[in-house]
C-alpha cells in the first residue's frame, strides 16, 4: 500500500523546491493560507508558512489557544479581506471535525486547495466522499509531533526531514502535485499512499504504541511514591508519549478501531504467553524468546535521515545538575571533533548530578572516552 516519491530520503540531498507548483499570490510572492486549527501541528504550519512569506490567518474556537499561536508568530487572528486569494486551507483539528469542515471551507474559498492533518484518513475520505466530493481536497498526515500539546510546543522546523503522507488516490493532479510541493518546502519527505493503506500502518508505528505506553502508566497511578523513586531511563522512555491528550486520543483510535485491534491482538497474544509461562520452567525460554524477537524488531526502525539503523557505542558522563555544565561537555566533545549521534540524560535522585549517555560511532568512543576523562570529566564504557 505504500510507494514512496523518489525525492530521496535525506532532504540535504534533495534539490531545491520550485515554486512552480505552489499555490501563491498574483505577484509571484507566496500565497495566502488559512489554518483552521492553531495547536502544535497547526501553529508549526504557521510558523513555516510565515518564514517563507506566507500571508496566514489563523482559525480557532479555543481563544486562548489562538492568541497564543499568534503570538509566536503563526499567523494572524484577523480574517483574509478577500476570500478569493486565498490559496491554500490547511484543516488542523482533531478527526471527528474534518470532514465537515472540508465541505464548509471548499464553499468559502472557492479557489483553495485544501488539506488536513489528522491521523486517521479512511473515514475522513468516506465521509467527504458521501457529502459530494471537493476535488480540491488533498488527505494528508504529517508523521511529526510531539508529547506537548498546544501551540506553546510549536516549532518551525517541526516537520524537517519527517515522513508527510498524501492520500493520492483522492485528489485531482493539480492540487495533488501543489500540496506535495508545500511539503517539501516545509522540509518533509512526500509518501503517497491508499487511505486504508495509510491506516494500516499507522496502527503499527503510531496508535498502538501509545495504547501501550498509556496502559504502562497507568499501572504507576497505584504505586507507592519509594517505588517510584527507584524509576530510572527505561520507565521514562517507555512511558514518554503517555503524556499526550487524552481527548484527541480518543478520537484518533476510535476512528481506527480495526486497523489499532489487528495490531493490539498480536501484542496480547505476545504477552498472555509470558503470563501464561510465568513460574513455569519455560518461563525462561518464552520471556527469552519475545525480548529476542522485541531486540530484532527494534533493530529494523530505521536510522537517522531514513537509512538503515546504526549502531552506536555508548559513553556514559556524569555531569554537574547546574546550569551550563551540559555546554560544557558538548564544548569538550566538539574539541575532540567527535559527531555525537544520539543522547540521553538521567538525574540521579537525591544528588546533584546527572548521567548524560553519548551515543557515538564505534571507532570514536575510545578517544573520546580518554579525551573527556583527560579533560577532568568522569567518564563510564
Amino acid at each position: 500500500p505504500v510507494s514512496t516519491d523518489p525525492v530521496g530520503t535525506d532532504p540535504a540531498s534533495e534539490p531545491a523546491v520550485s515554486r512552480a507548483h505552489l499555490p501563491e499570490g498574483d505577484d509571484g510572492s507566496a500565497g495566502t493560507a488559512v489554518i483552521v486549527g492553531s495547536g502544535l501541528i497547526g501553529a508549526s504550519l504557521g510558523l513555516a508558512l510565515s518564514a517563507q512569506g506566507w500571508r496566514v490567518h489563523l482559525r480557532d474556537v479555543a481563544e486562548l489557544a489562538l492568541s497564543q499561536a499568534v503570538s509566536l508568530g503563526a499567523g494572524v487572528s484577523t480574517p483574509p479581506s478577500d476570500v478569493q486569494a486565498v490559496s491554500l486551507v490547511a484543516i488542523c483539528v482533531p478527526p471527528s471535525a474534518v470532514a465537515e469542515l472540508v465541505v464548509e471551507v471548499a464553499r468559502e474559498f472557492p479557489a483553495a486547495i485544501i488539506t488536513d492533518v489528522a491521523s486517521v484518513k479512511a473515514p475522513i475520505v468516506a465521509a467527504v466522499k458521501q457529502a459530494g466530493g471537493v476535488e480540491r481536497f488533498v488527505p494528508g498526515h504529517p508523521m511529526a509531533g510531539r508529547e506537548l500539546t498546544g501551540p506553546t510546543g510549536a516549532r518551525s522546523d517541526l516537520f524537517e526531514g519527517r515522513p508527510w503522507v498524501l492520500i493520492g488516490d483522492e485528489a485531482s493532479g493539480q492540487a495533488h502535485a501543489s500540496i506535495k510541493a508545500l511539503i517539501q518546502s516545509v522540509g518533509a519527505i512526500p509518501v503517497t499512499m491508499t487511505a486504508s493503506g495509510h491506516d494500516a500502518a499507522v496502527a503499527v508505528v503510531s496508535h498502538t504504541p501509545q495504547l501501550i505506553a498509556s496502559a504502562m502508566a497507568a499501572q504507576l497511578g497505584s504505586v507507592d511514591d519509594s517505588v517510584l523513586d527507584l524509576a530510572g531511563q527505561g520507565l521514562r522512555d517507555t512511558t514518554r508519549i503517555a503524556a499526550s491528550d487524552p481527548h484527541l486520543w480518543g478520537q484518533i483510535v476510535g476512528a481506527n478501531g480495526s486497523a489499532v485491534a489487528a495490531v493490539l491482538d498480536g501484542v496480547i497474544a505476545d504477552l498472555q504467553s509470558v503470563r501464561s509461562a510465568l513460574g513455569s520452567q519455560t518461563a525462561a525460554v518464552t520471556v527469552e524468546s519475545l525480548v529476542q524477537r522485541g531486540r530484532e524488531g527494534q533493530a529494523s526502525i530505521p536510522g537517522k535521515h531514513g537509512g538503515q539503523a546504526a549502531r552506536y557505542s555508548a559513553v556514559a558522563v556524569v555531569i554537574p545538575d547546574r546550569a551550563g555544565s551540559l555546554a560544557a561537555l558538548f564544548n569538550a566533545v566538539g574539541e575532540l571533533r567527535v559527531n555525537i549521534e544520539d543522547l540521553t540524560l538521567e538525574h540521579s535522585p537525591g544528588q546533584p548530578v546527572g548521567l548524560a549517555t553519548l551515543f557515538v560511532s564505534p571507532p570514536d568512543a575510545d578517544a573520546l572516552s580518554k579525551g573527556l576523562e583527560q579533560a577532568g570529566w568522569i567518564v563510564h564504557r
